[in-house]
């Protein structure tokens, strides 16, 4: 993570509603897959167990075709369960940039389990064809791989719900301290239940709805998978509410806000909904409810990923300020500079350049316009008071309007005070302005712009 801090330009504001944009976006794509990664293949490992012990053709089918659903093709794969967790980091990162002892390194441990664990996965999936002759090495690779993918997001998620609480930040010295807190391990279990949850829906909806020719052709198979996902839907749907209401009760208050109340309850009442929508699933004689059902939990992601991307911005809104005046600082930097080489070209130093944009809207040396004349003021300041006084004009000479502040860096206030000094000196056959500091100095009228 070092090396990413050291690569990153401070984001503005707008920059980082954008991240937070963004990082919901890849939680919606990204956890609903894995949760019905590790869904199926835990639903999956159950029939072919039970297959084992009392043979029950419906089992074996139903674990093969739900792997089959899930795991079996690699692409999405790639670009749904892996490809994300390359861009969470750098979400973090620069929502984070600077921060001391925000937990990140984690969000980093937890890719390679998850990318050792797809490809434990995807033997496991390669073993299906002899998974009664080799029965130990096929649930043997399942297990593990369910485990590695299991124990990745226990990281993972973990470490996103610290990211609430800044202020024990300094306690997380190691991953079990990281892992052994109430708020985590409810939201964790809330993962779970969900990953269950929608793998009954996936079966009401890829094996009987996307796949209609299931249904049609084997219309007592058909009703088995509907009851069984519909069966565990509702099962694992009905603890949904309980888990995120201990999760959101658990949460430092710093996070909450209006919205964050609604998104809240918006995933408690969604997540009840889902639960009458597989009970009617499991009422109707007819594969129904598939669709509705898989776009509610999708719905949920994308409450539940708003929440947390929102609970990290209200926790950390000083962090933000400080990086939102970093990154103003530098673009005023970077517009200096941009500046300066524009003068450089014009035959033009910076000062010159400025004042004539700027301060010539108001100002002449030898001349009354909105201002007075420069040259009637100027012998009252040397160059670090005409130089603060550009920073924070303050009314003075009743006798001009006030002076708003003109907006310049202090680089660019330093080289138009010396310009002006400079010109001064030259009208006046070399005369130089005094040495001590004006405090009170007669009020020169500046620049509308």
């Amino acid at each position: 993570m070092e090396f990413l801090n050291q690569h990153i330009i401070a984001p503005t504001a707008q920059h980082m509603a954008l991240l937070e944009f963004l990082g919901v976006v890849v939680y919606a794509i990204h956890l609903p897959y894995i949760a019905m990664v590790m869904g199926a293949t835990a639903v999956a490992m159950w029939l072919t167990f039970s297959d084992h012990e009392i043979l029950n053709p419906r089992f074996a089918r139903l674990a093969g075709d739900l792997i089959d659903a899930v795991l079996g093709s690699r692409f999405p794969m790639l670009v749904l369960g892996v490809l994300p967790l390359f861009v969470l980091p750098f979400i973090y990162t620069q929502w984070f940039v600077g921060a001391n002892g925000a937990p990140l390194k984690y969000i980093v441990f937890a890719i390679p389990g998850v990318i050792v664990s797809f490809v434990i996965l995807g033997l496991y999936r390669g073993s299906f064809a002899e998974r009664k002759s080799n029965f130990h090495v096929h649930m043997g690779l399942g297990t593990l791989g369910l485990g590695a993918l299991m124990a990745s997001y226990f990281v993972l998620l973990s470490t996103v719900a610290r990211l609430h609480d800044p202020e024990k930040w300094f306690r997380l010295k190691n991953l079990v301290i990281l892992l052994l807190n109430w708020n985590v391990i409810w939201k964790f279990l809330f993962f779970v239940h969900l990953a269950f949850a929608i793998t009954g829906a996936a079966m009401l909806f890829f094996l009987l709805r996307w796949s209609g020719e299931r249904a049609a052709s084997d219309r007592e198979y058909a009703a088995f998978v509907r009851k069984f996902g519909a069966g565990i839907g509702l099962a694992f749907s009905f603890a949904l509410p309980v888990f995120y209401l201990f999760y959101v009760f658990t949460s430092p208050d710093v996070v909450f806000d209006n919205t964050n109340y609604l998104l809240a309850a918006s995933v408690v009442f969604v997540s009840m909904v889902l639960a009458y929508s597989f009970f009617g699933a499991l009422q109707s004689r007819e594969p129904r409810f598939g669709a509705t059902t898989f776009s509610l939990f999708v719905l949920v992601f994308v409450l539940a990923g708003s929440f947390d991307m929102r609970a990290m911005a209200n926790a950390n809104r000083e962090h933000a300020r400080v990086i939102e005046q970093a990154a103003e600082k530098a673009a005023l930097e970077r517009e200096v500079e941009l500046e300066t080489a524009m003068a450089a070209a014009s035959g033009k130093n910076l000062g010159e350049e400025t004042f004539t944009k700027v301060c010539m809207q108001c100002h002449r040396f030898e001349e009354k316009l909105v201002g007075p004349p420069l040259s009637t003021v100027l012998p009252k300041y040397n160059a670090e008071s005409l130089k603060a006084y550009l920073l924070s004009p303050v009314k003075v000479d009743p006798a001009y309007p006030p002076m708003p502040n003109p907006g310049l860096t202090p680089a660019q206030a330093a080289a138009v005070a010396a310009y002006e000094l400079q010109h001064l000196a030259e009208l006046t056959g070399g005369a130089t302005a005094p040495t001590e500091t004006q405090t009170t100095p007669a009020e020169p009228a500046a620049p509308t712009h």
